[in-house]
């Protein structure tokens, strides 16, 4: 069964936020995943609005080394992602937007083929690493999930941007306990999804190499 949600009040939001500055000290391969993605995107600002999980990067690593699936929300970011670091490594890339079954079942439930998708995603076998930059719905599907059953062998990039409670989603997912990345804030988007996945996949190679 869909359900919204209940949301937060903005001040309980704000106690619990932690400081959204970067921090002084970050793991050199989480630097310079950073560094890519303010490369690829142009965008100096992500430098601050980039937040990693502990350990993030190194599981994340491991799990494309040996074997896991990316899965996005949207076909644009799914088509944007460089396979060219992949190919040595065994990844596999997922995005079931336009699949009947999600389709009609989407329609037949008044709920968006992300949250769809993104859930019958689930049942793929191993590791997944779940992008969200385009579809808020589909980050808030996840974390209702999480909170009924821990998701397990699920690593998240929250980047999504430009719907009203993006910003309290990714703040709930960073809070969620889940290993993730998250663009905290009002700044993400498909691009910043992309960056980011391209970034890991170059790490993942460059380690192996």
């Amino acid at each position: 069964m869909y359900v919204t949600a209940p949301t937060r009040g903005a001040s309980s939001l704000r106690k619990r936020r932690a400081p959204t500055v970067a921090p002084a000290y970050q793991a050199e391969n989480v630097r310079r995943v950073i560094e890519r993605v303010a490369e690829e995107t142009d965008d100096a600002a992500l430098r601050q609005s980039l937040h990693f999980s502990t350990g993030v990067v190194d599981r994340i690593t491991r799990q494309m080394q040996l074997g896991c699936t990316v899965i996005t929300d949207s076909n644009l970011i799914c088509t944007g992602i460089d396979r060219a670091p992949a190919e040595g490594l065994p990844v596999r890339f997922s995005c079931s937007m336009d699949d009947p079954m999600v389709v009609n079942f989407a329609e037949q439930k008044h709920i968006t083929r992300a949250e769809v998708a993104i859930e019958q995603s689930l049942s793929i076998s191993g590791p997944k690493l779940i992008v969200i930059g385009s579809a808020p719905m589909a980050l808030n599907r996840l974390l209702q999930l999480h909170k009924n059953a821990p998701l397990r062998e699920v690593v998240i990039i929250g980047a999504a941007t430009g719907f009203a409670n993006i910003v309290e989603l990714k703040e709930r997912l960073w809070e969620s306990g889940l290993p993730c990345v998250v663009a905290r804030g009002r700044k993400g988007g498909p691009v910043t999804a992309i960056a980011i996945v391209n970034a890991l996949l170059q790490e993942a190679a460059a380690q192996r190499a």
